[in-house]
């Protein structure tokens, strides 16, 4: 939690949005005071705070798969304080709300067939460059599969994607940096959505 505060990249939750109001107005509160007492150079301080505020609001906004620009809406920023964020990566970054959940050394590939149950180690090592994974996606139509592509192109180490789709299965060879068990984790956060019964990473 805030992280880069004065960034407009990226997405932050509705905690951290309604604890930066509240900072705002505190500090805006007793910028006025100070003010009445005769100090108007102390006014300099709104710039800082007003970009802290609308860098913020980009990030909420951002959460919920919308421009930053929203914010601008009237009222809008009651959207803001209480509607959840995409559970998923959207174009703007991962879901916030998993980044800030510690991580276990335990993932699980799902597959409905028992043998190919795979509980692979996660190995976060950035340092891997262009990496190639082959994903099978079983029992799934033409739509599902490209809701599957288009989650796995969000994933912002995922370089390149080659695929087919064959009657039920939709074969994908995937470029990437990091390790195929990092980026096998990734996916299975952003599938939830998805009507995905079989997959499994190779």
């Amino acid at each position: 939690m805030f992280k880069k505060t004065f960034s407009f990249d990226g997405r932050i939750r509705r905690t951290e949005y309604g604890i930066s109001i509240i900072i705002y107005f505190v500090l805006y509160t007793v910028i006025n005071e100070i003010i009445k007492e005769g100090n108007p150079g102390i006014g300099l301080a709104m710039i800082p705070m007003l970009w802290f505020l609308w860098a913020q609001g980009a990030k909420r906004c951002h959460d919920m798969d919308k421009s930053g620009w929203f914010q601008i809406i009237p009222f809008y920023v009651l959207w803001m304080l209480f509607i959840e964020g995409d559970s998923f990566l959207n174009k703007y970054g991962g879901n916030p709300k998993l980044e800030s959940t510690p991580q276990h050394n335990i993932s699980i590939v799902k597959s409905s067939y028992p043998e190919q149950l795979i509980i692979p180690v996660i190995y976060n090592d950035s340092t891997i460059k262009n990496n190639v994974t082959k994903m099978e996606v079983r029992n799934v139509n033409y739509s599902n599969f490209q809701n599957v592509l288009s989650q796995l192109r969000n994933i912002p180490f995922v370089k390149s994607l080659n695929n087919t789709l064959l009657d039920s299965t939709g074969s994908i060879v995937i470029t990437h940096d990091n390790t195929t068990q990092y980026l096998c984790n990734e996916f299975k956060k952003t599938i939830e959505g998805i009507n995905i019964v079989d997959w499994i990473c190779k």
